[in-house]
């Protein structure tokens, strides 16, 4: 039976909003942090623990940063109140923004000095499946901070794929998934175009890809 933790969820967009409300589902408790106040509003309605971070900090045991990039990860955990100066020893940071793995290990660095884990652990999946609870983890880090890091993954993920004993080969996976899938979307919009020219609609162009070897 999984003990219940106290975690914090930097970033309350589509993706972390659904991070946060499937760890709460879970059965954790959940505090929801954002720069802007209506999604921290509707998080607390919908049974979110409230408290200033400052307040709180000292007793959480995860800390999920599902921000934009690199230098909104840095803010949260190193600026100005950054939060992993409040953290207790032991605790953990689970970092799900996209960014390079250079910079990846410097937070590791960072967080390994203050006796604080780090998961580097960038997301795909998209809201509907952040918001289930079905979210895939590219991440890496020590064996320790795997295990550490287990409730609060099974709690908002489906698939742990575990990429390496140390920060940085996460960030570098998911830069390989956006390679691809950026490489897919453009391919598509040029073929779809391209079939429209011809006289095929854009359902029919669904319909005989999806049962084709060129549906991705």
């Amino acid at each position: 039976m999984t003990i219940p933790q106290n975690i914090a969820v930097f970033g309350l967009g589509s993706m972390g909003y659904g991070v946060a409300s499937s760890a709460l589902r879970a059965g954790h408790r959940v505090h929801g942090f954002d720069v802007a106040a209506a999604p921290m509003e509707r998080f607390l309605a919908e049974g979110g623990s409230s408290g200033a971070i400052t307040d709180v900090a000292s007793t959480l045991n995860t800390v999920f940063v599902v921000v934009l990039n690199a230098a909104q990860t840095d803010a949260v955990l190193f600026g100005d109140n950054g939060v992993v100066p409040m953290l207790k020893q032991g605790a953990l940071v689970i970092a799900c923004a996209t960014m390079p793995p250079e910079f990846a290990k410097q937070m590791e660095a960072q967080c390994n000095t203050a006796d604080v884990h780090y998961l580097n652990a960038p997301i795909s999946g998209g809201s509907i499946k952040a918001a289930n609870g079905q979210l895939s983890f590219m991440a890496s880090g020590t064996p320790d901070v795997f295990s550490a890091a287990r409730p609060a993954l099974e709690a908002t993920g489906e698939t742990v794929l575990e990429l390496g004993d140390a920060a940085g080969a996460g960030s570098a996976m998911k830069a390989v998934n956006q390679l691809l899938a950026g490489v897919h979307i453009a391919t598509m919009a040029e073929a779809l175009t391209f079939g429209m020219t011809q006289g095929v609609t854009p359902e029919k162009f669904v319909e005989v890809i999806s049962k084709c070897a060129g549906t991705s």
